[in-house]
């Protein structure tokens, strides 16, 4: 009797390969690289004054424990987003809120 069960096997990399084409599992990992992107764009002294971070609908909010510095990057926000989205490879990101 012939193993039916190898003959249609495929390569764990082309079924997620596949997977991650999912819309919904695409911006997920999106706004996860978006997150990431925030410390790697913005470097360590950035990081250490933002208290939370998260995106919802294109939108990356962000929490800073420093008014004056929150207040330098909203004036850098549009340059902020283009590097962001850059470091992504794709435009996840519409918009930033700073708080």
């Amino acid at each position: 009797m012939e193993n039916n069960r190898h003959n249609n096997t495929l390569p764990l990399k082309d079924i997620l390969s596949e997977y991650i084409k999912q819309p919904v599992i695409k911006k997920g990992i999106g706004d996860s690289q978006a997150v990431k992107a925030w410390g790697a764009v913005l470097g360590a002294s950035i990081s250490r004054i933002t208290t939370n971070i998260y995106v919802k609908d294109g939108v990356l909010f962000v929490s800073l424990s420093s008014s004056v510095i929150r207040h330098e990057l909203f004036l850098n926000k549009r340059k902020i987003i283009v590097s962001i989205n850059e470091y992504v490879g794709s435009n996840v990101i519409h918009d930033i809120i700073l708080r």
